[in-house]
């Protein structure tokens, strides 16, 4: 259950990314996080040992390991740990994005060069191995640092969060599916 879980959640990771180009905007020009994402993009849930530590943004991650009881010292080793995977996440992000925009190119001159493409794939792929590395090392070194105690209270925790998240993706869904609808069910 708990790789498959996590696997879900790296496969819509993945999906969003692939397929972000078709995400609305806002008025800023900003797009949505990725399904399955918190607003600065993090996985709510990594592939690596245990539940991600990116719920929503630093500063719940902060409350969190405050809310936790975790030692000042550990705490700031996690927060260390937390954003310098945060700049590698947001550097791969944008590596991946501008291959989807090197694919988009070549496919509008009327011969694409299919090599070029596949190529073009391959180091996409690179970048999303390197990506979900840095995930499982992430959840490693964060691992390493607590106790099993407190392990067991972060996991229930995080996990605790998750399913409230997911409860409230699902019910701003049915709330936008009744407005789209008039107001009236989807049957």
């Amino acid at each position: 259950m708990g790789k498959t879980y996590r696997l879900g959640f790296f496969i819509i990771f993945l999906t969003a990314t692939v397929f972000s180009q078709f995400l609305p905007h806002d008025g800023a020009g900003k797009m949505p996080p990725p399904p399955g994402c918190s607003p600065d993009g993090m996985l709510l849930q990594g592939p690596g040992h245990g539940p991600s530590p990116m719920l929503l943004n630093m500063a719940d991650l902060a409350s969190l390991l405050t809310e936790l009881n975790i030692e000042k010292a550990t705490s700031s080793k996690i927060m260390t740990i937390a954003r310098a995977f945060s700049t590698a996440l947001e550097e791969r992000v944008l590596k991946i994005q501008k291959e989807e925009l090197n694919i988009k190119e070549e496919l509008l001159k009327d011969k694409p060069d299919f090599p070029a493409i596949q190529s073009i794939i391959a180091r996409k792929t690179q970048i999303i191995g390197e990506l979900e590395f840095a995930q499982i090392k992430r959840d490693c070194d964060i691992k390493a640092l607590l106790t099993q105690e407190e392990y067991d209270r972060w996991k229930a925790l995080i996990m605790k969060r998750i399913r409230n998240q997911m409860q409230g993706i699902g019910d701003k869904k049915n709330s936008d599916d009744q407005n789209k609808h008039g107001g009236q069910k989807q049957k």
